[in-house]
This record gives structure tokens, sequence and C-alpha cells, in this order.
């Protein structure tokens, strides 16, 4: 039997290898800058669903705009040297 955690450790990387996949086409078809917002926004995501999995801390989403919020920041930067 394979236990739980290595489950969900596989579960995370093929949810991971499909926003990955995306990912690259975002930065293909819109640029740099919501490629960074996306990639800081699906890793804000799944690290609270995680925290809710696993049952450590408190799945918060102000916590998760915290952690996407410096991609959105780079792409308002990036957008301003333009």
């Amino acid at each position: 039997m394979i236990p739980r955690d290595k489950l969900l450790h596989f579960g995370l990387g093929c949810v991971w290898l499909f926003a990955a996949m995306v990912s690259y086409w975002v930065l293909v078809l819109f640029g740099i800058g919501p490629f960074l917002a996306y990639h800081t926004t699906v890793y804000a995501l799944l690290y609270e669903i995680n925290q809710l999995i696993r049952k450590e801390g408190q799945p918060d989403p102000w916590d998760a705009a915290a952690t996407a919020l410096p991609g959105f920041i780079a792409w308002g930067v990036l957008e301003m040297l333009k």
C-alpha cells in the first residue's frame, strides 16, 4: 500500500504539471507579466488547498492573495517599463 502522504505528493505533482502546461500557454499567448501573475496565483491556491487537505494551518483567502500579490506587482512593473 502506498502511504497517503506519497499519494498526496503525487496528486499535487499531477495538478502542478497541468498548471505548468497552462502557464506555458499563458506565457506564449499573453507574455511574461500575465505568466508571473498566473504562476503565483496557482501556487497560492495550491498551497492553501494543501493546508486544507493536510490539516496544517488554517486555509485563508487573504494568505492566498498575499502569496499571489508579488506576481501581480511584477506584472505591473513590467507594464510600466514598456
